[in-house]
């Protein structure tokens, strides 16, 4: 069996939204078994050769070649190998703040964490990962590009039902790709007419939209998103109010503070200070 760690010490909790924890290979032996138990981050099998049987809740699967199940954090899980025909597996176990968004793409839950291995990644997953731990200086960004193409892949082999059934709408198309923006943008000097133009889109039909589905207007989304990161920045501890005010998109760090105090009742400094 082998087994390689990236960040194994880790919370779950850490804000990232991709990280890895550890990954590895392993040829069971007849029956040899997992649990029942829980695992505190995500972790996905993918069945190379043999057998074996998954059991969540009531739920026995039995699994061969060429499928993956999903163990997820804090469910219980069991599974074993078969006694004639045990088989051998890869792992890849992983967490972070958008694992789970990226994953209510997919069908699987809990009580359904069977899905096929898609071939144009998943069986190699395991050398990709090694390979790309053999660049010290790189290793880092090179895992995350990883990973981001297995998910990217596995949305894709595992979509949710709602997705193959029928297409999204145009709005929530729309909404998901103008949410992309303003979480990749927040930093910048976003106006609700760079946005517009980027999605095609008229201000107002947009504004009327993303309200109905969200329930504010893009600009008090984009500030409310803003001043959460910063709150997340203020905590920390290590960084001046002028530079967590650039960093969510205000280089003017009085404006900043003032934003921050009619949103949350105390300035900036008050709540740094409380934090710590």
């Amino acid at each position: 069996m082998a087994i390689f760690h990236y960040n194994p010490d880790r919370s779950p909790n850490e804000d990232k939204e991709i990280y890895l924890s550890y990954w590895g290979k392993e040829n069971c032996t007849p029956g040899h078994s997992f649990g029942p138990g829980v695992r505190e981050v995500y972790k996905i099998h993918f069945i190379h050769s043999g057998v074996g049987m998954v059991r969540v809740g009531r739920m026995t699967y039995k699994l061969t070649a060429g499928q993956a199940f999903l163990s997820f954090p804090g469910s219980v899980i069991y599974y074993q190998a078969d006694e004639n025909q045990p088989w051998t597996y890869s792992w890849v176990a992983f967490h972070g703040r958008r694992i789970e968004e990226y994953l209510s793409r997919t069908h699987l839950t809990p009580d359904e964490p069977v899905f096929p291995m898609d071939t144009r990644l998943m069986p190699d997953l395991y050398n990709l990962l090694n390979e790309a731990a053999d660049h010290p200086t790189s290793q880092d960004l090179r895992l995350l590009s990883v990973m981001a193409d297995f998910l990217s892949v596995l949305i894709e082999a595992a979509p949710a039902f709602s997705s193959i059934q029928s297409y999204p709408s145009n709005k929530d198309e729309y909404i998901h790709r103008c949410l992309e923006f303003l979480h990749s943008h927040y930093s910048e000097n976003v106006s609700m007419a760079m946005l517009a133009s980027n999605l095609g889109l008229n201000r107002k039909y947009l504004s009327t939209i993303f309200k109905q589905a969200t329930g504010v207007p893009p600009s008090q989304y984009l500030l409310r998103y803003r001043m959460d990161r910063a709150c997340g920045l203020l905590r920390k501890g290590k960084y001046t109010i002028s530079e967590v005010a650039a960093s969510v998109g205000y280089p003017d760090a009085l404006l900043f503070s003032k934003m921050f105090k009619k949103m949350f009742g105390v300035s900036p400094k008050h709540y740094k200070s409380s934090s710590q």
